[in-house]
């Protein structure tokens, strides 16, 4: 069931995208360029039923001691409690020199078949604005605040908000 949901949900996020037949390859994963800058992996894991996005945010680790500190620093302030990850978090593969941010969305009961369609925008644009932080810190720039991406009208209560911006529903 959780894996039919999944297939729907991707099938859901390829008409928003005007990408008709996206599928899962024989890994339970579909990737797309996003603009021919990074590529997004969706990848259904059927022992948890959740279906995992996740992107690079930098391939290849700064040689620079200091650079590479300031840029963990900066990735796991940024990642503490997914505060800035879209509710993800950052992951480092020091042999390959990867970092890649990741999500997770559950496929059990309840979700429905545009949970990855609602969601995908909100975590593409924190992809986009942390590979921004990244080059900045990397060029030995400050990269200043970050500035939470804020969604559409149409999206603001699936984000945590009931109006654009708003980061907490009043009750």
């Amino acid at each position: 069931m959780s894996y039919e949901n999944a297939k729907a949900n991707l099938r859901e996020f390829g008409k928003e995208l005007n990408l008709e037949g996206l599928d899962f390859d024989e890994n339970n994963t579909c990737i797309l360029g996003i603009d021919n800058t990074f590529s997004l992996h969706i990848t259904y894991e059927p022992n948890s039923d959740r279906l995992y996005l996740y992107s690079p945010i930098l391939d290849g680790l700064p040689r620079d001691d200091r650079i590479r500190l300031k840029l963990f620093e900066r990735l796991l302030e940024g990642s503490m409690l997914g505060g800035q990850m879209a509710g993800g978090g950052i992951g480092v593969a020091p042999k390959e020199e990867l970092i890649l941010m990741h999500c997770v969305i559950d496929m059990g009961l309840g979700v429905d078949a545009a949970a990855l369609r609602r969601f995908a925008p909100l975590f593409v644009e924190t992809v986009e604005k942390w590979r921004e932080i990244v080059n900045k810190v990397m060029a030995g720039e400050d990269p200043g605040p970050f500035q939470f991406p804020v969604p559409p009208p149409d999206q603001a209560a699936t984000f945590g908000g009931s109006k654009p911006g708003e980061r907490y529903i009043k009750i």
